[in-house]
């Protein structure tokens, strides 16, 4: 389980100024892309490349936040 101090300082690897993650299930979700986390072993693993992606994102560059930090 996370402890709530650390759920407080955690942030989305993708966009880690503006985004919190919020505990679900057994994952950590990003409330700004809904880019989804495993814990294992009690840890979060904020590795992108093993995250889940959300319903209608192919790749990280669909993310909402990905799309907009490229409009101009």
């Amino acid at each position: 389980m996370i402890s709530k101090e650390l759920l407080e300082i955690l942030r989305c690897p993708m966009d880690p100024s503006r985004t919190r993650l919020r505990l679900a299930d057994d994952h950590l979700v990003c409330e700004r892309c809904a880019l989804c986390f495993r814990i294992k072993d009690g840890f979060p693993v904020l590795v992108v490349e093993e995250a889940i992606l959300p319903a209608g994102c192919d790749s990280l560059n669909q993310l909402p936040c990905q799309r907009e930090s490229r409009t101009p």
